[in-house]
């Protein structure tokens, strides 16, 4: 009930404004990586993350603030121009 009644009144402004942004930045010439991550965490780092693009039966995750540092360093240049959610 949460998920379909309260977060879409409480965040349709934040997630319009999120599809602006992410529509401009798709629009741009630059390289980019628009890294979403599940819940983050300050556990320690499990040292692996799971990369996705397609959605189909995640809900929800969480994932440390260490690995999704980690990847974003590591990935970067597989992860042109693509959008993958970080959890474990």
């Amino acid at each position: 009930m949460f998920d379909r009644l309260f977060l879409p009144l409480l965040l349709s402004h934040a997630y319009k404004d999120k599809d602006g942004q992410e529509a401009a930045i798709r629009a741009s010439s630059l390289d980019w990586v628009i890294v979403r991550p599940a819940m983050l965490t300050n556990d320690p780092a499990r040292g692996s993350v799971r990369a996705v693009t397609d959605l189909a039966g995640v809900n929800g995750g969480k994932i440390a603030r260490a690995d999704v540092a980690r990847f974003v360093v590591e990935q970067l240049n597989t992860w042109l121009r693509r959008t993958p959610v970080l959890l474990w």
